[in-house]
């Protein structure tokens, strides 16, 4: 009889679950993107502020398993929480539009990150197709809790809106790296990025700093606008420019740190600014750059650095104005750290700035970047450039440079 009543109440328990999943049916199929929005909405009313190593049921559909010891630990409904000590399996619900579930977790992890902060946690977003489960197999280096696990993600063909069907965002604390093994890949997060894996690659795309990957003894870094493929149980592949719809338009406004994804590179007449730039008005005037007339023009700016700790301080402690006939022009997006189209920056890593100018008129544009350091201090690369002294180059606190473009019929 005591084996009956349990198994009935997991019975219950089950069939709540599966009411759950199609009880907010707000609108038809072809208002998939508000009923994304309401999900959005509603893991991050339910969740809120986290503690250390715990998950949350974020919305619709999730079946999670629990360590059978932990007596009274279980999801019912949006809002409850457990500690990720006893959890065993999370499986998040697929995106069904004609039914309006989309299932959504979150968890607040340590990872490396010390002690003596306890405010500070990397944020995972579990959505979709998405199962994790944790990997006890998993070296010393990654003990803590969900520091290793496995990872599947399933891609139905569905479309909604250009959201990603299933994947994990997940967010570092601001100025930290914190450490995972995903699938058997070392994955040190210093950023904000969306992990997929189905079951041949993991993908990793990052969307604010940078994500390294190591696998079969090899390391790739990818940093902001970029993603890098892992195949399974191998080297990973050099990372490219991320140009999905549906990362740029993944949620990642339930992430304690506000990001915004930025467009890939746009498509037109490349001028390589740092080829073209002078420390004064007479040699950019002597050595124009010609181009057509009528055509879009992209302004690249490449910044070679030998470190990632490097590409951290010149992120965050330098800007750059441009501006061309005096009228200062909006960065269009920006990417990197990376290695560069076929390894352009060899060994080290380079961040790349555009700027996209309209169609020009037969005539000159008169380009002045404006470049200065946020606290004051020259910023110093470590990369040799082409000039001929021979010595690291150092972003100086204050810098002009100048450039002339001549459009041309």
């Amino acid at each position: 009889m005591r084996g009956t009543s349990r198994a009935l109440g997991q019975f219950s328990s089950t069939l709540f679950l599966l009411l759950l999943s199609v009880q907010l049916v707000l609108a038809q199929a072809t208002d998939c993107p508000a009923y994304v929005n309401q999900a959005v909405n509603e893991a991050s009313q339910t969740c809120g502020t986290m503690g250390r190593n715990q998950v949350c049921y974020g919305n619709s559909s999730i079946v999670s398993q629990f360590d059978p010891s932990a007596v009274g630990v279980h999801f019912s409904i949006p809002g409850d929480r457990a500690s990720v000590l006893n959890l065993e399996r999370l499986v998040t619900a697929p995106l069904q539009p004609d039914t309006n579930t989309w299932g959504i977790a979150l968890m607040s992890l340590q990872a490396n990150l010390p002690d003596n902060l306890p405010g500070q946690n990397a944020t995972f977003i579990i959505l979709g197709d998405t199962e994790l489960k944790p990997d006890p197999s998993a070296s010393a280096d990654y003990k803590a809790p969900m520091q290793a696990f496995s990872l599947t993600t399933h891609i139905g063909g569905l479309s909604c809106g250009d959201v990603p069907e299933s994947g994990v965002l997940v967010q570092a604390p601001e100025n930290t790296t914190v450490n995972f093994m995903i699938n058997g890949v070392e994955v040190n997060v210093g950023s904000s990025a969306l992990i997929e894996d189905d079951t041949d690659n993991l993908t990793v795309s990052t969307i604010e700093g940078f994500v390294q990957v190591t696998s079969n003894g090899a390391t790739e870094v990818a940093g902001e606008g970029l993603n890098v493929q892992v195949p399974r149980g191998q080297r990973p592949h050099q990372a490219a420019i991320e140009r999905s719809a549906r990362v740029r338009n993944a949620p990642w406004r339930l992430l304690p740190r506000q990001v915004a994804a930025l467009p890939p590179p746009p498509d037109g007449q490349i001028v390589k600014l740092e080829d073209c730039f002078y420390p004064r008005t007479r040699g950019a005037a002597q050595n124009p750059v010609l181009v057509k007339a009528g055509e879009p023009v992209v302004l690249r700016l490449s910044i070679p650095h030998d470190s990632l700790p490097r590409a951290r301080i010149i992120q965050q402690q330098a800007r750059q104005r441009l501006l061309v006939n005096g009228i200062q022009q909006p960065i269009y997006t920006r990417i990197g750290p990376w290695r560069g189209q076929s390894g352009e920056y060899g060994s080290h890593y380079g961040i790349e700035f555009y700027w996209l100018l309209a169609p020009p008129q037969p005539g000159d544009l008169h380009v002045v970047l404006q470049t200065q350091s946020l606290d004051g201090q020259p910023i110093y690369t470590g990369i040799d450039g082409p000039d001929p002294d021979n010595l690291p180059d150092v972003i100086p606190a204050q810098m002009s440079r100048f450039c002339l473009i001549q459009a041309g019929v």
